[in-house]
C-alpha cells in the first residue's frame, strides 16, 4: 500500500512539470517543452531502461501528460469560471462549478493510477522505485532552482533601484 501511495505522490508530482508550463502565460511554450524534455531524458537516464521497455514506457508516458495537460487546461478553465461565478454571487452554478472541478481530479487519479499500471508491466521493481526517487528529487531540484532563480532575479532589481 505504501508503494502505491509513494508511487501515485510521483505520478502527482510528474503531472506538476506539466501545471508549471501550464502557469498561464509566464512560461514560453519552448521552455515548456525543453522542461518536459529535460525531465524525460534524465528519467530515461536513471531507470536504464532496454529498447523494448524504453518502446513501450514513452508512449504510456506521454499519453499521461497529453491527457494530464488536457485536464489542467479544464480546470484553469473551470476556476476562471468559478472566480466570476462567486464574484457574481451565483451560488447555483458555484455549487455546479465545485463539483465540475472535484470530477475533474478524481479523473485525473485515473489517469495517474492507469499510467502506474501500465508502467508496472513495463519496469521492474527496482526501475519503479528508481522512478518514483527520481521524480521526487527532481521535482524538488527544479523548484529549488526556480526560487534561486526568482531570487536571483529580485536581488538584481532592488541593485538596480539602489544605484
Amino acid at each position: 500500500m505504501r508503494i502505491i501511495k509513494c508511487s501515485l505522490t510521483w505520478l502527482l508530482l510528474l503531472g506538476s512539470v506539466s501545471v508549471w508550463a501550464q502557469m498561464g502565460k509566464e512560461m514560453p511554450e519552448k521552455r515548456k517543452e525543453r522542461m518536459q524534455d529535460l525531465a524525460v531524458w534524465k528519467m530515461l537516464e536513471v531507470l536504464d531502461l532496454s529498447d523494448e521497455q524504453t518502446d513501450r514506457f514513452l508512449p504510456a508516458l506521454r499519453q499521461m501528460q497529453k491527457q494530464e495537460e488536457r485536464s489542467q487546461m479544464e480546470r484553469l478553465r473551470l476556476l476562471d469560471e468559478l472566480e466570476q461565478a462567486l464574484s457574481e454571487g451565483e451560488e447555483r452554478k458555484v455549487s455546479g462549478l465545485i463539483g465540475q472541478i472535484k470530477a475533474l481530479g478524481r479523473e485525473g487519479m485515473a489517469v495517474r493510477e492507469d499510467f502506474f499500471r501500465r508502467a508496472e508491466s513495463i519496469l521492474t521493481v527496482p526501475q519503479l522505485g528508481k522512478l518514483i526517487l527520481f521524480q521526487d528529487r527532481f521535482e524538488k531540484r527544479l523548484r529549488e532552482m526556480m526560487m534561486e532563480q526568482q531570487m536571483e532575479r529580485w536581488r538584481q532589481m532592488q541593485e538596480k533601484k539602489g544605484r
